[in-house]
């Protein structure tokens, strides 16, 4: 095997890889529930994210002061990357099956399209439009719950993941403006830290509610803490090095299709024919939107090189 090929197996692995991780997060905080309140359990695991990304940040590579003006900007990564969306995330997962949870969160894709569209006043073209209304169908069919079998709550805990969806695509859009300037996990660092300090307060009111924790919570309280959030980020950055930006994105697409698989594997919930219509129908909206996105891309493509022959042989002809 040629060392090209060696290195594309191993970023779709990489990905892969963390993509396993993530999809089994939501399983992880389920059991990690059975000592750690919502709050608390965030902020725990983000404590010992902090610690590892601290000392990450020590070697050479990483080890790079973020500039005055943009202490800000990743401020406010933290506080909706981190805090917010990690406190809506898991007070949400109190009341929503870890399969639903995993399913709505297919939809932040379209939930960011949205967005883009109304903070930065980007026009959507009708294949994009009709992507983003597939998408919420699939989504109100996931949230639609017979009264009889409704859990108590469980429709608060769907509009929460949505509204975590809100605050994921700020902080993408505050995020790239500072991402290109910084190595990733000095990014993530800082990012980390200021949205657990930001976190740490709130864990207060969850007093009441501690608990020594088991082996099993302990150790899915750490799984997240190590693996969901340090090693599945390395991970997915090694793959993003040498695979196209297109090829990860359609890739993410598994992450529901995991989720769904291990709640099903480990928590015993029943996939129903409305998830399974509705997650399908989401993800369908999805692959559609960015399959257009990379269409959109090419184009894009090919008119700047228009322009620059355009530009060349006006060049030429001057001379």
């Amino acid at each position: 095997m040629s060392h090209q090929k060696q290195s594309n197996t191993g970023s779709i692995l990489s990905v892969l890889g963390a993509l396993i991780l993530w999809s089994s997060s939501f399983v992880a905080i389920k059991f990690a529930y059975a000592t750690y309140p919502p709050i608390t359990l965030a902020v725990v695991r983000f404590v010992v994210a902090t610690l590892i990304l601290g000392a990450l940040t020590l070697l050479p590579k990483n080890r790079v002061r973020i500039e005055k003006k943009d202490i800000f900007t990743v401020a406010v990564c933290g506080l909706t990357g981190i805090m917010m969306y990690a406190v809506l995330q898991n007070i949400a997962m109190q009341w929503t099956s870890a399969s639903s949870a995993t399913l709505i969160i297919a939809s932040y894709p379209i939930i960011t399209l949205l967005m883009e569209a109304l903070i930065y006043k980007k026009k959507l073209n009708a294949v994009k439009i009709i992507a983003v209304l597939i998408a919420i169908v699939g989504v109100v069919i996931l949230a639609y719950v017979k009264a009889e079998s409704r859990l108590e709550g469980e429709l608060l805990g769907i509009l929460l993941l949505v509204a975590a969806g809100v605050v994921w695509a700020v902080y993408n859009f505050m995020t790239k403006k500072v991402i290109d300037k910084y190595p990733p996990i000095t990014l993530l660092f800082y990012s980390t830290l200021f949205g657990t300090i930001l976190m740490l307060p709130l864990a207060l009111f969850e007093r009441a509610k501690w608990q020594a924790p088991t082996l099993m919570s302990f150790s899915m309280m750490m799984f997240l803490g190590v693996f969901c959030s340090v090693i599945a980020f390395l991970l997915y950055n090694r793959g993003l090095k040498t695979m196209a930006a297109s090829t990860v994105t359609s890739m993410l697409n598994l992450v529901p299709i995991f989720g769904v698989f291990f709640s099903w594997l480990l928590l015993g919930e029943q996939v129903s024919l409305r998830k399974f219509v509705g997650g399908a129908i989401v993800i369908f909206g999805v692959m559609l939107s960015v399959r257009n996105k990379k269409a959109e891309t090419l184009q894009e493509t090919r008119e700047d090189l228009m322009k620059e022959q355009s530009a060349e042989t006006v060049h030429l002809e001057k001379s």
